[in-house]
């Protein structure tokens, strides 16, 4: 139920949304974990890769992100992330909380953090400076080929997140792996400048 986006990098996807396992040379790292029922997908996937499960990052709160937090909690040893200003409230929502607190800039299981809160206020985007790869969780959502903002009512601050999704524009990336919607590969800071053309910023 796992499919290889491109090597070391693999998407389980579960009714409307993406987990991403990223191998790690020994370890595999999870950036989010869907919904409740997308636990067994994962834990199935890892043992397919046949590599354990060292750390959780998750992207922001919502519990179409951290809906299996709780069971993969009880069934790995990961070591959960999430940026700090989101702590609080992963824990009252899911009853766990992050072992990690993340910041702007810092490195973590070879991903930069980027703060962009909008969304939520801990969202976060994670760069993979080797593959030139990032995750961007919520702040923006794949439809037909193209890029859209995640739709408004969803977001706790839709203008400050319209201003982050304008400064992703400053990150060299080339792969965008999307929440939501299929992975951009090779042509994802293009189809960012689009959106942000369409969107006036």
């Amino acid at each position: 139920m796992h499919e290889e986006v491109f090597p070391g990098v693999y998407r389980i996807f579960d009714s409307f949304v993406n987990v991403y396992l990223v191998d790690r040379g020994d370890h595999l790292v999870a950036v989010d974990t869907g919904i409740e029922t997308t636990c067994g997908k994962i834990l199935d996937a890892v043992g397919e890769i046949g590599k354990p499960l060292k750390a959780i990052i998750l992207t922001h709160g919502h519990l179409d992100h951290t809906g299996s937090l709780k069971c993969l909690r009880e069934r790995t040893e990961a070591v959960i992330a999430a940026h700090r200003d989101e702590v609080e409230g992963i824990a009252e929502k899911t009853g766990i909380e992050p072992d990690v607190k993340l910041q702007d800039g810092e490195v973590f299981e070879g991903f930069k953090v980027l703060h962009k809160p909008g969304h939520t206020r801990g969202s976060i985007c994670l760069l993979d400076e080797g593959t030139k790869s990032l995750f961007v969780g919520d702040l923006v959502v794949e439809r037909n080929g193209r890029l859209e903002e995640v739709p408004q009512q969803y977001s706790l601050d839709p203008e400050m997140n319209r201003k982050r999704i304008a400064e992703l524009l400053e990150v060299d990336f080339e792969n965008l792996l999307p929440a939501h919607g299929e992975p951009l590969l090779g042509n994802g800071k293009e189809k960012v400048e689009e959106l942000v053309k369409r969107l006036g910023l």
